[in-house]
């Protein structure tokens, strides 16, 4: 995979071009101090201390963002239930937990003016919006969330799904340096990059045409070798960085919200692999499920996304090989969702890409799989649940916290008790 590839798969790269034909979405870049905050450092290290002490103690620990409007992605705890908080540890607990913690926490960074931003272009798309960063979204992450989805109504929902994310962080970490012709450079940005309004699409490393869209030939843009912004703006230090951690080199990521859909179906949804700029396959996009009316709806979706390639995509989108992915509704119309480079971390879902980059491909009919029959799915696709929360044994996870809740609900009760017949003695002795 190249870089040039990669690069023309960011949303706020094609969004612009096929405003027309995919979801509304606000694009809004993000300051470095919330991309440390997710790749799990300080969000505003000491700028007197040493580069090879600002992250010595490793990764932070989980911790949600400070908050201005005190909204927080999870439900209120009623009076009357035991106290989920006292089975874990306070110190920490307190700090994931209670948007009443004092907020000034270093643990805790707050983020006003993108909170800001976020919430109002999440009430500009109609109150909910799901969330992604220049490639991924936090698919792998909604286990955390309280409807087992990517919905977001708030600032605080959406960092908790990308700080979850090991799609988002290897957006930020991996996406780039596993091009081939990737060069990764020694300066490290200090600086953050300001918070745009919440209407605005900016373009990669800070450069707005007039009409708000962005072109890789650009020539205004100063880029270096590795396809990156060049340091001369940028306050600049000396660093070694490995390759499995985000570095703050001057790349510009964004959030791009986009307008949360409930009757959105998995089954109407289909991954297009698109080699020598010939559609050589497509996929039923969520291979881990058997819809008993895909096989027959095929037949009729295959011509509409042929012709949906051939019309809008194939003319407008400068790349050999890539995906796309979109969704047919059920009135027979196409809706792009997203694009992906080929091969890499992009999924071949019921394919293989051996089977893709044969020679022969794409010159007979177009393949169109789906999974046919009960039992023929593929599960396993790396966007599921941690695998701690799956496994039930002894000295699991899930073993100690139950043994732990078991216990604090035990005290709980005997506390209970033990004052309600406290309270009945005294009601007898008068």
């Amino acid at each position: 995979m190249l870089l040039e590839e990669l690069l023309r798969c960011q949303i706020q790269e094609w969004y612009p071009t096929f405003r027309r034909h995919t979801v509304p979405t606000v694009i809004i870049p993000l300051p470095a101090a919330f991309l440390r905050y997710l790749a799990g450092k300080a969000a505003y290290p000491d700028p007197n201390a040493p580069d090879e002490d600002a992250d010595a103690d490793g990764p932070l620990p989980f911790l949600l963002p400070a908050t201005t409007s005190g909204r927080t992605p999870f439900p209120p705890v009623h009076a009357h239930l035991p106290d989920p908080v006292s089975l874990l540890d306070r110190d920490t607990s307190d700090l994931i937990f209670d948007s009443s913690s004092d907020d000034e926490n270093p643990l805790r960074p707050a983020f006003p003016d993108l909170e800001a931003a976020v919430d109002a272009a999440i009430a500009d798309l109609g109150g909910a919006a799901l969330p992604k960063l220049n490639w991924s979204a936090p698919k792998d992450a909604v286990f955390m969330a309280a409807d087992a989805t990517a919905r977001c109504t708030c600032f605080a929902e959406v960092a908790m799904l990308l700080r979850a994310s090991d799609c988002v962080a290897h957006d930020l970490a991996s996406a780039r340096s596993s091009c081939h012709d990737f060069l990764r450079a020694d300066g490290v940005r200090r600086n953050a990059a300001s918070v745009a309004t919440a209407g605005e699409t900016a373009p990669p490393n800070g450069s707005i045409s007039s009409n708000g869209s962005y072109s890789l030939n650009d020539p205004s843009v100063n880029r270096n070798e590795g396809g990156k912004q060049s340091p001369t703006d940028s306050d600049v230090s000396e660093s070694s960085s490995s390759d499995d951690t985000w570095v703050d080199d001057g790349f510009q990521y964004y959030l791009a919200l986009r307008k949360w859909y409930p009757g959105l179906r998995p089954e109407s949804e289909f991954r297009c692999f698109v080699r020598g700029r010939t559609l050589v396959g497509v996929s039923q996009r969520d291979p881990s499920a058997y819809y008993p009316s895909l096989p027959g709806w095929r037949v009729e979706v295959q011509p509409k996304i042929e012709d949906f390639f051939e019309d809008v995509v194939e003319p407008q989108f400068a790349a050999e090989n890539y995906t796309f992915d979109v969704s047919v509704r059920a009135d027979g119309r196409v809706k792009l969702i997203d694009f992906n480079p080929w091969g890499g971390y992009t999924l071949p879902l019921l394919f293989t890409w051996e089977e893709l980059e044969e020679e022969q491909r794409g010159e007979d009919e177009l393949e169109f799989r789906v999974v046919m029959q009960q039992g023929a799915v593929r599960p396993g696709l790396m966007t599921a649940v941690p695998y701690d929360m799956l496994d039930w044994g002894d000295g699991s996870g899930w073993d100690v916290f139950l043994k732990k809740a078991d216990n604090e609900f035990s005290k709980q009760m005997a506390s209970l008790g033990y004052k309600l017949k406290l309270n009945l003695g005294m009601g007898r002795k008068h």
